[in-house]
């Protein structure tokens, strides 16, 4: 299938400008329902978005203050490792706090930097981290990935994290993280490291020590249960069909520089543009301060856009997107 039109080579990318358009000649059948369909933002579902807007202790039967939400987090947890296959000896965490800050937070861990266990991004790897033996420590973090449900993939890792966001579909800013047995007795052993320590964290009785908030946890609960009730095997099969939709609707396209694709189990796809950087992120920002679509920038790709691709990107939405796209950038099919 030819991605690229032959009026549009590949010297071209880079070059393209992007000229604004009146709202009012965007046909409505273009304008997608739900607007987060960028990589770099989530769509949550209207359910727990309620959830979310009334949340808080009552929602639990409880009084006000997370006090009486340790049997929640315990069976919300339990429910979690029973999704992503964690084994019994493993610990797992949920601390309301990014990826990257947890990963500065564990590199000021003796333990973690000695092991070298500090976790980087998956980053499309199609085996996010390298073995260097029978006795070598691994880590990384697989936020934004289909990694945590590969069978027996977390049980492989000593310190695994990921952002919830993309795979359960709910708000970001907290992080799961599992820990080994050998990871979690070393973190354990570690002195010193004060509320934020891995020490601290692993004890749910450690005073100051910050716990994600009830609307964290009804949030989570939601799109654990919803994504286990919804056959999770078939997670990568439904992205990967997402790919192809969206292949087949940019065909041909002179904006492409080349086919959209998919890095191993990402949860976004790549659409590599002949635009230059700057007409880019003139078209993001004119999506975004309209309402339109959020997120499509990729950090890591100045002339390209990032497509979300989970469960929560319908798949009218996306054909509606790549139709915008057509519109925006004068090319109209």
């Amino acid at each position: 299938m030819a991605l690229v039109d032959s009026e549009g080579p590949l010297s071209a990318i880079g070059e393209r400008e992007f000229t604004p358009v009146e709202l009012y000649d965007i046909p409505d059948t273009l304008l997608p329902r739900e607007p987060r369909l960028g990589g770099t933002c989530v769509a949550v579902p209207a359910d727990r978005l309620a959830s979310l807007a009334r949340s808080g202790p009552a929602v639990l039967g409880l009084r006000p203050g997370l006090a009486g939400t340790d049997d929640f987090t315990a069976s919300l947890l339990k429910e979690l490792r029973a999704l992503v296959g964690l084994p019994d000896g493993h610990s797992c965490l949920l601390v309301p706090v990014v990826p990257q800050t947890l990963a500065g937070l564990l590199a000021r861990e003796k333990w973690a930097v000695a092991h070298d266990v500090v976790p980087r991004p998956a980053g499309g790897a199609a085996r996010p981290f390298s073995a260097g033996g029978p006795d070598a420590w691994s880590a990384a973090d697989l936020s934004g990935t289909s990694w945590p449900l590969a069978e027996g993939f977390l049980a492989a890792l000593d310190v695994a994290a990921f952002c919830p966001g993309a795979l359960l579909g709910v708000v970001p800013g907290s992080t799961v993280l599992t820990l080994s047995p050998r990871a979690a007795a070393a973190a354990r052993a570690e002195e010193g490291g004060g509320p934020f320590g891995m020490c601290a964290l692993l004890d749910a009785d450690a005073p100051g020590t910050p716990r994600p908030s009830t609307s964290d946890l009804m949030m989570l609960a939601h799109g654990i249960r919803t994504l286990a009730e919804s056959h999770p095997e078939r997670l990568d099969g439904e992205v990967a069909s997402r790919v192809e939709l969206i292949a087949a609707h940019t065909a041909g396209r002179s904006w492409l520089a080349g086919p959209p694709y998919r890095r191993d189990r990402d949860l976004t796809c790549v659409l590599p543009t002949t635009l230059a950087p700057s007409a880019v992120r003139k078209l993001v920002e004119f999506l975004e301060s309209r309402a339109l679509v959020y997120g499509l920038a990729d950090p890591d790709r100045p002339t390209a856009l990032r497509v979300g691709l989970g469960r929560t990107c319908g798949d009218d939405d996306l054909v509606r997107l790549t139709g915008l796209l057509d519109i925006l950038l004068d090319e109209a099919r």
